[in-house]
């Protein structure tokens, strides 16, 4: 038997291997499980009364541009002579 078949056998065995392990797995699933708790309520309704807060805040962001092309991080720093890194 030569190579190629071999592999074919194996393959086309470990997937009906798979298939058969995927059934057992649906079959064995009780969807009908059903972890219902009740709880009672009170007859009479509560009310809470509804407050709307808004608040707006406006903050101002300034940049400069670099000497050397692109725009810096705002509020970051730059290291003494123009070099830096991360």
């Amino acid at each position: 038997m030569n190579t190629r078949a071999r592999w074919t056998i194996g393959i086309l065995v470990a997937l009906v291997i798979g298939l058969a392990v995927g059934l057992i797995v649906v079959a064995g699933d009780d969807s009908n499980d059903s972890d219902t708790s009740s709880t009672s309520l009170d007859s009479t309704p509560a009310t809470v009364p509804q407050t709307t807060v808004r608040t707006t805040t406006q903050g101002t962001i300034s940049t400069t541009t670099n000497q050397s092309g692109g725009t810096p991080v705002p509020g970051g720093t730059t290291a003494p002579g123009g070099s830096g890194g991360l």
